[in-house]
């Protein structure tokens, strides 16, 4: 356990309190000397009450964030690095020349001594943090780097902005964040996972023969919560050789294609996942 790394990450703001949950055990397992950490998913599922898909959206939501880096090591726990936990200030202690107490046969005397002493800059300064409130949604303005993240998962940000302008604006304009950031990223993620990934083209029966274009249709909740039970089952099948070397993302992908196709059935049982 590093009491810095701990320290660290009690007082970072995330906005999440499952990912905050995690990130605190992260920094819980955090080894000074080897600088990372490397609990496994199942523990970390464990202490966080929560499903081991879910440890792995809110580790990749803490790297978005770039409060953590993550190294995948094949068949052992991946090694996860805190960038900034070396800049972070943890000047507890320091030297100070004060008197010191000491009895004689004369009653109490002073004399003068050096000693260790607490600092306490640091914990007046975590209680600051600690004060600083959360930020209305209405006076937060969006930068151009988290329009660009909405860029980069295929969205239009303007758009999915305008969406969340009037979202608060039907509620009242009373949504505050501690992390605004964190919030936008995160409905950004979920709108992405709606957004139809595919345009599938469909020959028409137009008499001209022209080739019309249809969307295909994203999953729903449902759709996306089964999946997610069938790879929290391959995860607890990392024993099996047969499933060692599993590339995620791509069995997510092949189990959503099948899905689609309506042959997820076949797809399970051929790989014995039913």
């Amino acid at each position: 356990m590093s009491i810095k790394a701990l320290n660290y990450a009690l007082d970072i703001k995330i906005g999440d309190p499952i990912a905050k949950l995690i990130f605190i055990n992260l920094a819980n397992h955090f080894n000074d000397a080897t600088e990372y950490s490397y609990p496994s998913q199942e523990l970390l599922a464990e202490r966080a009450e929560c499903s081991i898909r879910t440890v792995q959206r809110k580790i990749e939501m803490l790297i978005d964030l770039g409060l953590v880096k993550k190294i995948f090591r094949p068949n052992k726990t991946s090694l996860y690095g805190f960038p900034e936990l070396n800049g972070y200030d943890t000047s507890d202690v320091s030297d100070c020349h004060i008197q010191k107490m000491v009895t004689t046969n004369s009653g109490l005397v002073t004399t003068d001594g050096v000693v260790r002493t607490i600092n306490n800059n640091h914990y007046n300064n975590n209680k600051k943090k600690k004060k600083n409130k959360e930020v209305l949604l209405v006076d937060f303005v969006v930068t151009d780097n988290i329009k660009k993240y909405a860029t980069d998962l295929g969205l239009d940000a303007d758009d999915v902005i305008e969406d969340i302008r009037l979202w608060n604006e039907q509620n009242g304009n009373k949504a505050k964040y501690a992390n605004p950031n964190a919030f936008y990223m995160n409905w950004f993620r979920k709108e992405a996972k709606r957004k139809p990934k595919t345009v599938v083209k469909v020959q028409s029966d137009q008499k001209d023969g022209k080739v019309a274009v249809k969307a295909e249709k994203g999953l729903t909740m449902a759709q996306l919560n089964y999946i997610d039970n069938i790879i929290a089952k391959v995860e607890r099948l990392q024993n099996d050789p047969r499933w060692a070397y599993t590339n995620f993302d791509r069995l997510r992908n092949e189990i959503e294609t099948a899905m689609r196709g309506g042959n997820l059935s076949e797809y399970l049982n051929e790989r014995g996942l039913n």
